[in-house]
Formats: structure tokens, sequence, C-alpha cells
């Protein structure tokens, strides 16, 4: 497959995601951590996580909703193994080849634990899933970190776009670990980097369907 198409393929995933996660919320079996009489889902109380819980905090099954969760999620994350090798067309010129490479383990590390997300239910193995969910973003920030490094130094655009993304990805890290535990608080930066990190793929693809479909010279 080209690198256009695997931009394509990233971009689609990408734009499904968002569809499918909206899916599984209107599916979502009721019930948060804090209030499990809830009827619906609560964008401000409900993780991500809860969408792929075989039973919802309501204690009503959830394996509806939770189906179409892990699609979401195995799709994006094939789709973003597929990807990693497209630095070899970014880099027009060859240049930052170590940053290349390394972009390569991170981008199909995080596309695995990804797609294991999906694979494993909250509330059967939380512990993996956690460190799952922990392993994917903290890859995806050095996919993007190194592949910014790329980009700088192959005069690709879109270096500001990629900057502004790695310091949102910081600040919610700095969120999760050194910020209130609010439940609010930790929903809503959650979801925000879920979506932005959804918006970004969208832009890089784009960026890259662009570079690669270039003629020479």
């Amino acid at each position: 497959m080209s690198a256009y198409r695997r931009g394509g393929f990233l971009r689609f995933a990408a734009a499904q995601f968002v569809v499918l996660t909206a899916i599984a919320m209107a599916l979502y079996a009721g019930g948060t951590w804090a209030d499990p009489t809830t009827p619906h889902y609560e964008l401000a109380h409900n993780f991500f996580s809860d969408l792929g819980a075989t039973r919802a905090f309501s204690g009503r099954s959830n394996y509806v909703s939770a189906v179409v969760f892990a699609i979401a999620l195995v799709t994006i994350g094939g789709a973003l193994v597929a990807f990693a090798w497209t630095w070899r067309e970014l880099a027009i010129e060859r240049r930052a080849r170590w940053a290349g490479i390394a972009s390569v383990a991170f981008g199909t590390a995080s596309g695995l634990a990804f797609a294991g997300v999906g694979l494993a239910p909250v509330d059967h193995v939380l512990a993996l899933h956690n460190h799952l969910v922990l392993t994917a973003f903290g890859c995806l920030l050095g996919y993007v970190a190194c592949l910014t490094i790329v980009v700088w130094r192959n005069h690709v655009p879109g270096l500001a776009v990629n900057v502004a993304y790695v310091m949102l990805v910081l600040g919610y890290v700095a969120v999760v670990v050194f910020g209130p535990w609010r439940l609010t608080l930790q929903v809503l930066a959650q979801k925000t980097i879920v979506y932005a990190s959804m918006v970004h793929i969208i832009y890089l693809t784009t960026i890259v369907r662009r570079v690669v479909s270039r003629p020479p010279g």
C-alpha cells in the first residue's frame, strides 16, 4: 500500500473513530462511577473506557456499546501501524533519519496499544487496560514528537501544528499526573485530548498525502 493510500486509511479511521464513539455513547447502558442511576452516557462524568465495559455502571449489559468501541479502536490502531512507515516519503531529503526510525517504533507501539485498549474491557482487566491506555498515548506523543523533527528538518509544512499538538499532550499529562483529581476535569481533559488527536491525525495525513503526491522537481 502506498503512503498516499495509508494516509487516506488513517484519515478515514480517525473520522470513523469520532462517529463510532458517538454511536457507542448513544448505546451505552447507563451509570457513572459516582452515580449508577444515570440512564445515559454522561459526557462530563463517563470516561471513554466506560464505553468498552461489558457491563455498565448501571449493572446492565453493555456488550453492544463495547463492540462498537472495540471496532473504533482496533481500526484506528491498525491504521496507525500501517501509517508509521510514511516518514520515508515525508522526509523528501532523508534528513533526521534517526527520528524517522524512532517514529516507526513509537507509531507501531501506539497503534498496537490502541487496538489492545479496545480488546481489554476495563471491567475485566483493569490493570492491563490502564497500562495500554498509558502506552498508547505515551507512544503517540513520542511518535508525533519524532515526526515533528522529521517535518522540521525536511522543510515540510505543518511544524507549528505538530508543536502545538505536542504541547497539548504534555498539558494533558500534567493534568493527569499533577493536577487535582476531580472526575469532571479528568473526563473532559481525556475527551479533549482524544478528539484533538483525531483532528490532528486528519490534518497530518492531509499534509502527508499532499507531499507524497507532489511531482518531483
